[in-house]
């Protein structure tokens, strides 16, 4: 009982690592994310890459349940769908979110319901109307908790405010405009907690060398190409002592009208010796791409993606790179990375649907092949049939929605909500002896019903001997 009466608004709680939350490391922290963004418009590859793990983790198809899990009543459902469908919630906030959550390392969903807006009477109505019916009350409270508006917070222009131990609220500025949001307004959800820090972190920060150098290789392929697809030369003419400037003139013309590809063909002649020596090196085709390949890898590596699912990912000898891929352990892990997202993601967004009434799961069935679909699908049947084998003893069975969700493979753990009383009649009365089966049953050899087909085959053989073979 005496540690019950300790508060933990009283107790120490872990601190956050960062120094200083001033306006000068607010917006160092807003130009490190802009820059970040700014460079990633112009690297096609990490944007493809960042769709693609998008894409996968939470545009999947979900299903919607009640605050505890269990299945919808019909009008709750279309409503539901309908909200989903109309506010394009997964092609908007989820896609957005998502790619802040991988870009930045944090994403800032956000919502609005009728409750943010309600005045303190309109409160203590709703509270009223719970004390006299818990049901209208708590439809009331539904109602007005349920979402009007489901979006994110763009992180590149969000910054937190927070004391030692806490967040207290958020900043947006965008378009010269700044707002503030409460924390009842933003779901924040981390890809990473680093360090103690207050703000999540992606590995794609940690690549800010790899995503200049991408930027800078095709700078300087741009440039050799517009040079004509070769570097410069210093042209030096051998044992002359001195050139005339007209002489000179003319050879510089001359060189300068052969300077690019589409006017590499023809003869110049020179009455001199011509040495020249090129003032920059040359990376060879082979080292260019080997090293565009290096750096596509790391952006890979830092997503968590495998080969297979990067098509363009080639090795310098030209072909796939999916040496381990065999095995499907990079794929598995990667599936096992996107369950595991998937759950944060779900926690965080349900603690705010859970009030309206409802939450949302993802479908586990991210890329799984029809062999080991098969494998887990009768592997959960028996799972089943050994848990009902096992009630029958207590003359207890699961009861439908649970034994379903089992076989769905949506449940794994049973409690005593998933467990009812076995219908005793079904053990005193088999099936075996029922009216259909059991003695004097249609499907017993000694019963003398015919189909009308047999019966008609019969009288006919009879006919056939009382008119001694002669058919009349």
């Amino acid at each position: 009982m005496a540690l019950q009466l300790i508060s933990l608004g009283t107790s120490k709680q872990p601190l956050y690592n960062e120094y200083s939350n001033s306006p000068l490391f607010e917006s160092r922290v807003q130009l490190i994310s802009q820059n970040l963004y700014k460079r990633l418009k112009d690297s096609g590859e990490l944007l493809s890459m960042l769709d693609t793990i998008v894409t996968d983790h939470f545009l999947g198809p979900v299903d919607f349940f009640d605050a505890n899990g269990k299945p919808l009543g019909p009008t709750k459902s279309v409503q539901i769908q309908r909200f989903w469908e109309d506010n394009n919630v997964q092609s908007e906030a989820f896609y957005g979110a998502g790619l802040d959550l991988f870009t930045d390392g944090e994403g800032f969903g956000w919502h609005v319901s009728a409750n943010s807006i309600l005045s303190a009477k309109q409160k203590e109505l709703i509270a009223k109307l719970k004390a006299i019916d818990i049901g209208v009350g708590k439809f009331a409270e539904e109602e007005s908790n349920f979402p009007r508006k489901l979006s994110y917070l763009a992180a590149s222009t969000t910054t937190i405010k927070h004391d030692a131990t806490g967040i207290l609220y958020y900043i947006q500025d965008a378009g010269g405009e700044r707002v503030r949001w409460e924390t009842d307004q933003v779901i924040p959800i981390k890809l990473m907690n680093f360090n103690g820090e207050v703000r999540g972190f992606s590995p794609l920060k940690a690549l800010t060398k790899e995503i200049v150098m991408m930027y800078l290789l095709k700078e300087n392929i741009m440039a050799k190409l517009d040079n004509g697809g070769s570097p410069d030369y210093i042209i030096s003419l051998k044992g002359a002592n001195g050139v005339s400037k007209a002489r000179f003139e003319r050879l510089r013309t001359a060189l300068e009208s052969f300077s690019h590809l589409r006017k590499s063909h023809g003869n110049m002649p020179i009455d001199a010796e011509v040495d020249a020596i090129p003032l920059g090196t040359n990376l060879k085709d082979m080292e260019y791409r080997e090293l565009a390949m290096f750096l596509i890898s790391e952006f890979a590596l830092a997503l968590g993606l495998p080969s297979s699912r990067v098509p363009f990912l080639m090795t310098g000898s030209g072909g796939t790179s999916n040496k381990g891929e065999l095995s499907g352990n990079s794929e598995d892990s990667y599936q096992t990375k996107i369950n595991a997202r998937r759950s944060i993601w779900e926690n965080a967004w349900n603690k705010v649907l859970r009030k309206a009434g409802f939450t949302f799961y993802f479908r586990r069935t991210n890329l799984q092949d029809d062999v080991r679909e098969t494998q887990a699908s009768t592997q959960r049947a028996s799972y089943v049939s050994e848990v009902q084998n096992s009630l029958m003893k207590s003359q207890k069975k699961l009861t439908l929605q649970a034994h379903l969700q089992l076989l769905s493979g949506t449940k794994v753990n049973i409690s005593e909500e998933d467990v009812e009383d076995m219908d005793m009649s079904l053990i005193l009365n088999p099936i075996g002896e029922s009216p259909i089966a059991g003695q004097g049953g249609k499907m017993q050899p000694n019963n003398k019903s015919k189909s009308t087909v047999g019966q008609d085959f019969q009288a006919s053989k009879e006919k056939t001997a009382t008119n001694n073979g002669v058919y009349t």
